[in-house]
């Protein structure tokens, strides 16, 4: 054993991050924990931190024990991102709970073994500014409440970056009309915003048709139309329900329209990653991208971009400079 101090699987690491403090942290301290990462993050933690509960086995988790569960799940085919969520998740539970980290020499021995027999995962399906405008063409094309709500949530993901929860959360009084046809969205919280900063973002004039469109047909146009859901949920009969679109919901969406278009594989990321993609295309830089993004680090979109950075990069630019 390490000689790191064990965390029982049954500590209250877990229970920290689906809510509850386990009798380990004050109640302010449970809550102190509810800000400290996005609800998102926390459950994907959660999930993570069920995983290797039971890869465990009653094994403690220290880092002998965590070593052994992570080489056991990488052999049963767990990724690279898989891993190191769960990594992320053990060492965020024992910060928590005042712990001493668990995730040791042992461990580092088996993710690096694991990333030198590995190759890095395949990005998800991007959906640029064209192939969303596409997309948002062919579901509005059905002309009924659904397709126009699937244009407005397509053409606002893809000129805002959106994150699918930063989606899900927005407000009717998040839009708001700017004189030259265009607007501004309000988004108030978001995973690299947790002190509740919001930012201001822009929608072009077809985004803001196209709002205005599912606004209209849903009946929340009208100026005294400023709270609730932006995008609800759409009942039996074509009712337009007060409850909001679920994460999930949004994913499918995103699927759905991606496939009219004949893109395969995207998920509620895709729409973020294409456009990146066509910021860096159309000739924005790293940290303008960033910043449209509100990426922590321009390293994620120097990922997602990396095909149109090296296009234009200094061999493309000065050996093979069109004449």
């Amino acid at each position: 054993m390490s000689g790191v101090s064990a965390i029982a699987p049954t500590s209250g690491a877990l229970a920290i991050l689906e809510g509850s403090h386990g009798g380990m942290l004050s109640a302010a301290g449970a809550a102190a924990a509810e800000l400290a990462i996005s609800g998102e993050t926390r459950r994907a933690y959660g999930r993570a931190l069920r995983q290797v509960t039971e890869q465990l086995a009653g094994r403690p988790m220290d880092d002998e024990g965590l070593s052994e569960a992570l080489s056991e799940l990488a052999v049963g085919g767990a990724g690279r991102a898989k891993l190191g969520q769960i990594v992320a998740a053990v060492r965020f539970g024992a910060r928590l709970a005042g712990r001493p980290d668990p995730v040791g020499s042992s461990c580092d021995v088996v993710l690096r073994a694991h990333r030198r027999a590995t190759s890095p995962s395949r990005q998800v399906a991007a959906v640029d500014w064209d192939q969303a405008d596409a997309a948002a063409s062919a579901v509005a094309s059905a002309g009924d409440l659904s397709g126009l709500r699937s244009a407005a949530i397509i053409a606002t993901m893809s000129d805002a970056l959106l994150r699918v929860s930063e989606v899900a959360a927005l407000q009717v009084g998040d839009v708001e009309p700017r004189s030259d046809g265009a607007s501004t969205l309000t988004v108030r919280r978001s995973k690299t915003d947790q002190n509740g900063d919001g930012a201001t973002l822009y929608l072009g004039g077809p985004t803001t048709r196209r709002i205005d469109a599912w606004k209209e047909a849903a009946g929340l146009a009208g100026a005294d139309m400023t709270s609730g859901p932006l995008f609800r949920r759409i009942l039996r009969g074509q009712h337009v329900s007060a409850q909001p679109l679920s994460p999930r919901s949004i994913r499918e969406i995103v699927r759905s329209a991606a496939a009219a278009v004949g893109i395969e594989g995207a998920s509620g990321h895709s729409l973020r990653i294409g456009s990146a993609m066509s910021l860096v295309r159309a000739g924005a830089s790293l940290v303008e991208t960033q910043q449209a993004g509100r990426w922590a680090s321009p390293s994620m979109p120097a990922h997602y971009a990396r095909n149109e950075i090296v296009a234009r990069g200094a061999v493309a630019r000065l050996r093979y400079t069109a004449v």
